[in-house]
């Protein structure tokens, strides 16, 4: 990871994310972790989504290291198109192709997955590394970049093109790659197509580059995709504090349907189109007295209305969201937001009322004993939710880090296609939080990344505690406290020894 990658993670994030699990990933996994948190981990920034936004692989950033010899702004035009996006922009600038610059993961994920970035738009040509425009050495650093991002189709509530750039609302102060730089962003769906466009811009950036940079992002135009659409936002909204998606998409083996959410990401794949059962998967949203539960799943044709109910609250139930003919013929999808606690009994009403599908999300209604959610002595990888420093104790999300085979069949059992990007995969699946006691002595082992990638420091646990909290990075003089890291966690006697963070790319 460049220091680029890095600051703009920390800059820019977007997206994305989780709880206690078996000792081993179950084979034939049916949910899936976030397929954007896992595939696009490191396309946070500019690059866009989530996301994450919680299954994911590592791309690299867009910005090239430095700028060439060409003047900023000539006074000529060129119209290019790519990836069925037209744009007319200065001659001396270049156009990028995120599939040649290999910034999607594998040939494989840039055919098929949502998102993707299918444009750049730079004052250079993108090198074999890119490099970080504050700390660039021996020239002017390119002052702008704007990507644009492909997302899953939008169904309902789509901001029609044109669009404005708005300002995107990040705290810059403390990057050393993006000293003073101004951020904007946008949303829309033309021709039946989502996208996000994200652009930086450097104080040194001239009002002739902003306003040629703002022509160009006005002059765009976009093709139909050509084909059917593989990946559709059903609907969307916020619980728990945090804004989620309810993402379907065509993948092998039959429908996937998951959970996009700011802090998590959980679905369901390979549901045959034929199925007539009701399947579903659940999802905790926010943390303490505001954490909320959203209930989604999959149910065949039939079935218009799905009822909730619950021992700890009252039911609830709401119509069948419909999945396109072209991702499912024969299936369509369902969310609830329930009471966060206890089992959940699922049913599904025809359009006569009849109970035609049952299904049920969740275990025992009572709260989980304090020997249910220790962990056995040994290192565990995960989440840190949050920090008691007074307490003593912490709240882990209990994950699976797989890599090699393991990790290729858990990707492909959660739609992806090809060889797992980076190697490896994160499987987090169940809700719970784990309660923790800290030794009093942890040691607390942070990645230095001014120095990435094998480099560790001993944290102090109330900045780290400040971090997790947050949800951000907190800084102290040259370290960083990541709020969004994931973690190794060791128990002995039942106590947590040591917190090391885990490098991803």
């Amino acid at each position: 990871m460049n220091d680029l990658e890095r600051d703009l993670r920390e800059v820019l994030h977007e997206d994305a994310r989780h709880v206690a699990t078996p000792a081993s990933a179950p084979e034939g996994l049916r949910r899936s972790a976030r397929r954007r948190q896992v595939v696009f981990v490191g396309l946070v920034g500019l690059a866009g989504a989530a996301v994450v936004a919680g299954i994911v692989a590592g791309a690299t950033t867009l910005l090239p290291l430095q700028r060439g010899p060409e003047p900023a702004v000539p006074g000529t035009t060129t119209t290019s198109t790519l990836n069925g996006i037209t744009i007319t922009y200065p001659q001396s600038w270049h156009l990028i192709d995120p599939d040649t610059a290999g910034l999607n993961g594998s040939p494989q994920m840039s055919e098929s997955l949502l998102p993707r970035i299918v444009l750049a738009l730079a004052p250079t040509e993108a090198p074999e590394t890119f490099g970080c425009p504050g700390r660039a050495n021996g020239g002017e650093a390119a002052p702008f970049l704007m990507t644009l991002q492909e997302e899953p189709i939008a169904l309902h509530g789509a901001t029609p093109w044109p669009v404005a750039l708005e300002p995107l609302n990040v705290d810059a102060s403390e990057s050393a790659c993006y000293p003073g730089w101004e951020f904007l962003r946008a949303g829309w769906t033309a021709s039946g197509r989502t996208f996000e466009a994200r652009v930086g811009l450097a104080p040194e950036a001239s009002g002739e580059e902003r306003d040629a940079l703002f022509t160009a992002f006005a002059s765009m135009t976009f093709e139909p995709s050509g084909g059917a659409a593989t990946s559709v936002v059903l609907t969307h909204g916020t619980a728990g504090g945090e804004d989620w998606q309810l993402v379907a998409s065509r993948a092998k083996g039959g429908l996937s349907i998951e959970i996009v959410a700011e802090t998590t990401g959980t679905g369901i794949g390979s549901i045959d189109d034929a199925s007539t059962g009701l399947q579903a998967s659940d999802a905790l949203l926010g943390s303490g007295p505001q954490a909320e539960r959203v209930v989604f799943g999959v149910v065949p044709e039939a079935v218009v209305r799905v009822k909730a109910s619950s021992p700890s609250g009252s039911p609830v139930s709401a119509d069948v969201l419909d999945v396109p003919s072209e991702i499912a013929q024969h299936l369509n999808a369902f969310l609830l937001v329930v009471d966060p606690s206890g089992p959940v009994q699922l049913t599904g009403y025809d359009a006569s009322g009849q109970a035609v599908a049952t299904g049920s999300v969740g275990g025992s209604a009572q709260a989980p004993s304090p020997a249910a959610t220790a962990l056995e002595d040994g290192r565990h990888f995960g989440y840190v939710r949050s920090v008691d420093v007074d307490a003593g104790t912490l709240e882990f999300d209990l994950a699976y880090f797989l890599s090699g085979e393991e990790a290729n069949a858990a990707y492909q059992a959660a739609g992806g296609t090809g060889p797992v990007p980076n190697d490896h995969f994160v499987v987090n699946d169940n809700p719970m939080l784990r309660t923790l006691t800290l030794e009093p002595d942890v040691r607390l082992r942070l990645l230095d990344w001014n120095h990435c990638c094998e480099t560790f420091f001993d944290g102090d646990l109330a900045l780290f505690g400040q971090a997790i909290e947050e949800q951000g990075d907190v800084t102290d003089g040259d370290l960083i406290y990541r709020g969004q890291s994931q973690w190794w966690i060791t128990v002995e006697n039942g106590l947590v020894t040591e917190i090391e963070e885990q490098y991803s790319p």
